[in-house]
């Protein structure tokens, strides 16, 4: 924890002239991503929370639902159905923890103390956008690792569990990205949370998550097909667990990468138009 403090000491008493915009840039976003990971460690609640609200999906929902779904062709246990959704259900949630930890230093007055610091700016955003990919990732992993004590078996060889988590990074870079610009732009934390929320349910529901496309009404199918986690479920369950795929990886993957550069562009933009003013 010394060593955190230490350098965050370095980083909001440092001197305020200019540098170069690239000096700098990997020890402020590592010393920013080592700051959130280790309040993110030392968080009991926060911890708890986001692992613990995947596994009661999988637990409650997944099990109480295998049996009124066993009509459906599905090709695999429900449980291996719905894995890749819970998978990024957790991503989402830490996006969001991400852009709730910027908007809290911006109301704070702490993204003032970052900018004086002899690094770019840039290095503020990316600091807290690596942070939030990392618990995406690490909350991934426990949801698979979950559902294999629920009697899932995975299908696939190394390089497909590989190409599977770096979908779950694109696809949660992407949300990372949505998630800081509407904390830059959001007034309050209840407006950024109201905000949130709003596109927290359809993102989940409005997709073949926990359900197929086939089986969704015609007109949320249209919606659904807009929807990113529509593709990325797709992808990853066929690469985790052999599923046939309702699309197909030849189009998740430009859609998903398409998503993330979309994400990531709103998010700096809108980083760097509040960095002038980070309580307005």
């Amino acid at each position: 924890m010394a060593t955190v403090l230490r350098k965050s000491q370095q980083l909001t008493v440092g001197s305020p002239k200019k540098t170069s915009n690239w000096s700098g840039m990997a020890t402020g976003v590592y010393t920013l991503w080592l700051k959130h990971m280790r309040k993110f460690r030392s968080s009991s609640m926060e911890l708890g929370g986001t692992l613990a609200t995947p596994i009661l999906w999988m637990l409650l929902f997944g099990v109480c639902m295998e049996g009124m779904v066993k009509e459906l062709n599905l090709g695999m246990s429900y449980q291996a159905y719905i894995t890749p959704g819970i998978m990024l259900l957790t991503s989402l949630t830490a996006a969001v923890l991400g852009g709730a930890t910027l908007m809290i230093e911006r109301i704070n007055g702490v993204i003032k103390e970052y900018l004086v610091a002899p690094i770019p700016r840039l290095a503020v955003l990316l600091g807290t956008m690596a942070s939030g990919l990392t618990k995406a990732i690490i909350q991934a992993v426990v949801v698979l690792l979950m559902s294999f004590v629920l009697g899932v078996t995975l299908h696939a060889d190394f390089s497909g569990v590989l190409i599977g988590f770096l979908l779950v990074g694109v696809y949660s870079l992407g949300f990372v990205g949505i998630a800081a610009a509407v904390a830059c732009q959001s007034k309050s934390m209840e407006s950024y949370h109201t905000l949130i929320m709003l596109m927290n349910l359809p993102v989940l529901f409005l997709s073949n998550a926990i359900y197929p496309l086939h089986e969704m009404p015609a007109q949320l199918r249209v919606l659904a097909y807009i929807n990113p986690t529509t593709y990325a479920a797709d992808a990853i369950r066929g690469l985790f667990f052999g599923g046939q795929l309702e699309i197909g990886l030849w189009i998740d993957i430009p859609v998903l990468l398409a998503f993330m550069v979309a994400g990531l562009w709103y998010g700096f933009r809108s980083f760097q138009k509040t960095v002038a003013n980070p309580v307005g």
